[in-house]
């Protein structure tokens, strides 16, 4: 398999990244995964520019632009024969032989790379029965609005949900006695009651891509949506639930724990079909 690093295409199994990289020291990076289809990179300009906008706020050199990254990520995936997949990116503040806390010498050049991969594979059966989460708390730094690579919460997150036959964990902070939910280890949540969508407002939780996508399409389709604090009982007590993200799309949640929701309601119905035009449209 082929990657790009830092300006030039590589075999990905010649480990070329120095082990005093401080993405790997201290995860002192950024990253993001974009959906690939047909040779189509979908929503590129969205991904970069989040990236870029972190990237800025962490004062960490971005030395390509979005034009040169979207050229070269094209041929690494064509390289790859990627016909349906997963572009990822990662940025780094570079190699510190030193392993210095303290930031290196601003000639430091940045780590940019790229890896084209064949998309993961879901069993098709959960976009037609839903899934099941299950709550579990939120164990993260207080710069969750930035995709950074600090991502072990994450892992104890999902592997919860993994080891209890789950397929995402509902991750949740507490405050005053309250639950309140934030995202998943890698998707964003949604629900509705009485006609009306909920979904947790951007506090120290990821705008994610494919959630400001669904947000759009809701409003397109006449309906109303909040962003707000939203509860775990609120989730728990909802007529619908459904989650999204880059590569589950919009998928229909079956069961929080052990309370269980309608699968395909008229509404995820309805904003999983408008989300599916506009994926299998975009470039």
């Amino acid at each position: 398999m082929w990657a790009f690093l830092d300006g030039d295409f590589v075999q990905e199994k010649s480990r070329v990244i120095q082990l005093e990289n401080r993405g790997l020291t201290f995860a002192d990076g950024l990253f993001e995964v974009i959906r690939t289809i047909e040779g189509r990179i979908l929503f590129f300009e969205e991904h970069f520019s989040r990236m870029k906008k972190s990237a800025e706020f962490f004062n960490i050199e971005m030395r390509f632009t979005p034009e040169e990254v979207k050229k070269s990520a094209l041929e690494l995936i064509g390289r790859n024969s990627i016909e349906d997949g997963e572009l990822y990116l990662e940025l780094t503040r570079g190699t510190d032989p030193h392993r210095e806390h303290r930031y290196p010498p601003k000639d430091t050049s940045s780590t940019f790379f790229m890896l084209a991969l064949p998309l993961r594979r879901i069993d098709a059966d959960n976009w037609k029965n839903g899934v099941k989460l299950f709550a579990y708390p939120d164990l993260r730094h207080k710069l969750c609005e930035h995709k950074t690579i600090n991502l072990l919460p994450n892992v104890l997150a999902k592997n919860f949900a993994y080891a209890n036959g789950g397929y995402e964990a509902l991750m949740y902070r507490e405050e005053d006695g309250m639950k309140f939910v934030t995202e998943g280890g890698s998707s964003n949540y949604f629900l509705v009651d009485n006609g009306i969508f909920l979904t947790p407002n951007v506090d120290n939780i990821l705008p994610g891509i494919t959630r400001g996508k669904v947000i759009e399409i809701i409003k397109k389709l006449g309906h109303r949506i909040i962003e707000k604090r939203v509860t775990v009982q609120e989730f728990l007590s909802a007529e619908e639930v459904f989650l999204v993200s880059t590569v589950s799309r919009v998928m229909p949640v079956k069961g929080i724990d052990e309370v269980t929701f309608k699968v395909r309601g008229r509404y995820t119905e309805e904003v999983m079909s408008a989300y599916e035009e506009l994926f299998f449209s975009a470039r």
